[in-house]
């Protein structure tokens, strides 16, 4: 069948915006003549699609796997663009990279990104992150070509590779009290409180799950913040502890004013690594950075 690029997108954005009129503003149409799209799409499908009904838009199963689909070649499409458009400007390609919040530190950019950009000047390098799980999913919904992530109930289709490991890391401003101790109990911790994300963050049943291993409970959160650099940001204000996550390569990276603190007992340590479409070649620019991080991390692996 020949299916009508602009007419999926008129589909899709129906959807998205929950009504015809609604889909009409951003497409620059006639409510009429959104709806004569979407009926000639049906119409070359020769199946219902969507009805509307109490004001929503409700998709028929027929109408859930177009949607998934189109979405789907619109990426792509606009892909196809951007790579045209790469070439024209005498780009070598880009790079699409999902993170966990884990990594949104300076050690990472430092390390990792910064000696990449220099390297592949020419290659561009978009980067966002967000929860490991939801960055994984984006991979396979094709928002984003690899997720550097935490192994944390991960999609069950995704493609994990393990790079490292990471150490859960108690720091608290250089002129907290317990900075200058040489051992740090749990109790002190508790005492001083914890900065954490909101309990009804996604991840926060995993990290919950960590910190009850040291004995420490979400009870000893004195302040709830969502965002790692701002939670960052409070223990530099000597508002409580934080807890990070700090790979090999970026223990030895400076941290500001932050101090890592000396908890005793065993390390607890949590598995990290990229995540990409399973049964698909990753691109020349995707591929290089997949193997730029693998040998950042093989490096400080054989160091220590």
């Amino acid at each position: 069948m020949a299916l009508d690029l602009f007419r999926l997108l008129v589909f899709v954005t129906v959807v998205d915006r929950n009504g015809y009129s609604a889909a009409a503003r951003p497409l620059n149409l006639a409510q009429p003549t959104v709806s004569h799209h979407v009926s000639e799409l049906e119409r070359t499908l020769d199946t219902r699609l969507l009805h509307y009904e109490q004001r929503a838009v409700h998709l028929t199963a027929a109408g859930r796997e177009v949607y998934r689909v189109a979405k789907v070649m619109l990426r792509e499409q606009e892909r196809l663009g951007e790579s045209l458009d790469d070439l024209a400007h005498g780009r070598r390609g880009r790079v699409r990279l999902g993170a966990s919040m884990a990594f949104e530190q300076g050690y990472f950019l430092q390390r990792a990104i910064a000696p990449f950009c220099r390297k592949h000047e020419r290659t561009r390098l978009s980067l966002r992150f967000g929860h490991s799980r939801r960055e994984a999913q984006a991979v396979l919904d094709r928002e984003i070509d690899l997720a550097y992530v935490l192994r944390w109930h991960l999609p069950t289709d995704a493609q994990f590779e393990l790079l490292h490991t990471a150490e859960l890391t108690f720091m608290a401003a250089a002129d907290h009290p317990l900075s200058a101790l040489a051992e740090v109990g749990v109790d002190q911790i508790a005492e001083a409180g914890l900065i954490t994300a909101p309990q009804s963050g996604v991840e926060s049943s995993y990290y919950n799950q960590l910190l009850r291993e040291f004995g420490l409970d979400s009870d000893h959160s004195v302040l709830e913040i969502e965002g790692l650099q701002p939670r960052v940001f409070a223990a530099e204000a000597g508002l409580g502890v934080i807890a990070m996550f700090i790979p090999e390569y970026g223990r030895d990276a400076d941290r500001g004013s932050l101090r890592p603190l000396a908890v005793g007992g065993p390390p607890i340590k949590v598995e990290a690594g990229l995540v990409r479409r399973p049964g698909e070649a990753l691109s020349s620019s995707a591929d290089a950075f997949a193997g730029w991080l693998r040998g950042l991390t093989r490096h400080c692996s054989a160091q220590n």
